[in-house]
């Protein structure tokens, strides 16, 4: 009996010691960008945890509007870190490095989200944009400090 609960208890930490390697690499690739997209890659260092966080872009002259929320309608924690991908696709399949502004809009209570990403005023707050020269296939850090007494502000990492 004994021998047996040995072996199960050696296999069951087998098991969970290759669950846990695997999850470990497979979470440092789901932050890379693929050859066809720019991936953003958001810090948040709050005060407090925010409701949904709101990202207008403009790349290769065009427009694009998104958010990010939690899918079950709990707050975004205020050190959540958060990753948004822009696909080529999507801006017609630009060459090279093109000019990419984001601008942030923090909504402090969690609302549901809607295609029109439009939410109460009282709720939104309009950070200043961030302008890069952006190339497919890299990652570029963002930091978003602040909180909805002193205002929000973002910032992107020289990584």
């Amino acid at each position: 009996m004994r021998k047996k609960t040995g072996i199960l208890l050696s296999a069951l930490l087998m098991a969970m010691l290759v669950t846990c390697i695997s999850g470990c690499s497979q979470s440092d690739n789901a932050l890379k960008a693929a050859e066809d997209e720019i991936k953003l890659i958001i810090q948040l260092d709050l005060k407090e945890d925010i409701g949904l966080l709101i990202l207008d872009n403009t790349l290769n002259g065009i427009e694009t509007s998104g958010g990010i929320s939690n899918a079950d309608k709990s707050n975004l924690k205020r050190n959540d870190v958060l990753d948004w991908t822009l696909s080529k696709q999507e801006y017609d399949n630009p060459t090279g490095p093109a000019p990419l502004t984001v601008r942030f809009r923090v909504i402090t209570q969690y609302c549901d989200p809607n295609y029109e990403n439009d939410y109460p005023e009282e709720y939104t707050m309009l950070l200043d944009p961030i302008s890069l020269e952006a190339d497919f296939g890299r990652d570029y850090y963002i930091t978003i400090t602040g909180d909805k007494e002193s205002g929000y502000q973002a910032a992107q990492d020289n990584l």
